[in-house]
C-alpha cells in the first residue's frame, strides 16, 4: 500500500545455482495530495486588492508564489514562505502592499459674512485622496462666528470642497449726538440733551 511496481532488477524466476542471486523488485511511492498553498495579496489594513492563487501538489513538491504588480499599490513585504513544500497541511503566504498616495482635489474654506461677502482670506488645504483634513474657525475682528456651511474635517477626494464659515457684523456705538438749545447771541436757554 502506498506504493506502485515500477520495475523488476535480476531474474523473476529461474533455477537455483551455486552462486548468491538477489532479485530486487522497485516500486515508486504513491503521490500524496498535500494541503494547498494559497497566495493572498493585500494592503496594509488586509484588505484584499487582488485574487487569491491557489496552489496544489503532493507532499514533498516543490512550490513557488509570485509577487504581482498591482497597479495603484506598492509591495512592502511577504508573510510566510514565498517557496517551498507541499506538506501535510495548508499553508498561506501574503504579499503585503502600499497604497499609492493620489492627489485629493483641494478644501477651500471660506470666510464671509451673511451677505456671502468675503472677510478673511481663503484659507486652501491639499493631500492625498483618503487623507484627513482639518479647517479653522477664525477670530475675525468686528465680527461674530453665526455658522458653518461644508464639513469643516473630513477626508480629502478626487472632488475639490469647500467649507464655508459664516459671520455676522457686530454692532458698532454709534457717537453721542447733542442737542443745545441757545438764543440768537448763542447764549444757553436750556440744558443740553445728549442722545446715545
Amino acid at each position: 500500500p502506498g506504493y506502485t511496481f515500477k520495475e523488476v532488477q535480476g531474474s523473476a524466476s529461474g533455477q537455483f545455482t551455486d552462486q548468491e542471486q538477489t532479485v530486487t523488485y522497485i516500486y515508486t511511492k504513491d503521490p500524496v495530495a498535500g494541503g494547498n498553498v494559497t497566495v493572498k495579496y493585500v494592503d496594509g489594513a488586509g484588505n484584499t486588492i487582488s485574487d487569491n492563487v491557489v496552489k496544489s501538489g503532493n507532499i514533498g513538491d516543490d512550490y513557488s508564489t509570485d509577487q504581482k504588480a498591482i497597479p495603484g499599490y506598492t509591495f512592502k513585504e511577504v508573510q510566510g514562505s514565498a517557496s517551498g513544500q507541499f506538506t501535510d497541511q495548508e499553508q498561506t503566504v501574503t504579499y503585503v502592499y502600499t497604497k499609492d498616495p493620489v492627489a485629493g482635489a483641494n478644501v477651500t474654506a471660506k470666510y464671509v459674512d451673511e451677505n456671502g461677502n468675503t472677510i478673511s482670506d481663503d484659507v486652501v488645504k491639499n493631500g492625498n485622496v483618503g487623507e484627513p483634513y482639518t479647517t479653522e474657525q477664525l477670530a475675525i475682528p468686528g465680527y461674530t462666528f453665526k455658522a458653518v456651511q461644508g464639513n469643516p474635517t473630513g477626508q480629502f477626494t478626487s472632488d475639490a470642497q469647500t467649507v464655508t464659515y459664516v459671520y455676522t457684523k457686530d454692532p458698532v456705538a454709534g457717537a453721542n449726538v447733542t442737542a443745545k438749545y441757545v438764543d440768537t447771541s448763542g447764549n444757553a436757554i436750556s440744558d443740553n440733551v445728549v442722545k446715545t
